[in-house]
């Protein structure tokens, strides 16, 4: 009798953890840094242009974040990297070289088409974050999706006032996603959170000067 109540103990305690882990799993797909760096790049595409800026943002969204993410998507597919997180530190350098290279073609062609100072601030941006990730993934794993999220929340601070301090939780929350699903220490979190941080500070300080 008394094994039975362990047995049942035991299996009360890891249902708990099974629906962390899950819930943990789905934020990290939810606050993606493709989904966010999107969602970022449309907003910027129709700050101060509104709707006809829509067409320079999707084709930052195609150089950007579709590309790139075809890139690993297929990368995975074939084996050559583990994830499409790309979990493993060493092969992170080639994905954000490759990135970068995508985003300096998308923003040639921006460029011919005029497309907005607002949009060309946001890619800078995401130029600054993935160089800064890249020196720091030579040597240490940060966390690409911390950095991101706290990117997102400056940003939603910047653009819409108070109201954007409510897009705080993105960065918690991706932070405790990823340190759940033992992807990162709470020290590589940390730090890109710090990384994400000054991202945005340096973005809402290039929006003040536009």
């Amino acid at each position: 009798m008394e094994r039975m109540s362990n047995d049942a103990a035991q299996h009360t305690n890891a249902a708990p953890r099974t629906r962390a882990y899950r819930a943990a799993a789905f934020v990290t797909e939810l606050f993606a840094p493709a989904v966010l760096v999107t969602v970022l790049l449309l907003v910027a595409g129709v700050v101060g242009t509104g709707t006809a800026g829509l067409v320079p943002a999707l084709v930052a969204v195609v150089f950007v974040t579709g590309l790139p993410f075809a890139g690993i998507y297929l990368l995975t597919r074939r084996g050559t990297v583990t994830d499409h997180h790309v979990g493993e530190r060493r092969q992170r350098a080639p994905i954000l070289l490759g990135t970068l290279g995508s985003i300096a073609l998308g923003i040639l062609i921006l460029q011919m088409m005029d497309a907005s100072a607002h949009l060309m601030l946001m890619i800078a941006s995401t130029v600054l974050g993935l160089i800064l990730v890249l020196v720091v993934n030579l040597f240490w794993k940060l966390s690409v999706h911390a950095a991101v999220g706290a990117v997102f929340a400056t940003t939603a601070v910047v653009l819409s006032g108070l109201w954007g301090l409510a897009a705080v939780v993105v960065p918690l929350a991706v932070g405790w996603s990823r340190v759940m699903l033992g992807a990162h220490t709470r020290a590589q979190v940390l730090w890109g959170l710090v990384v994400g941080l000054f991202v945005g500070l340096v973005y809402a300080f290039g929006y003040q000067n536009l």
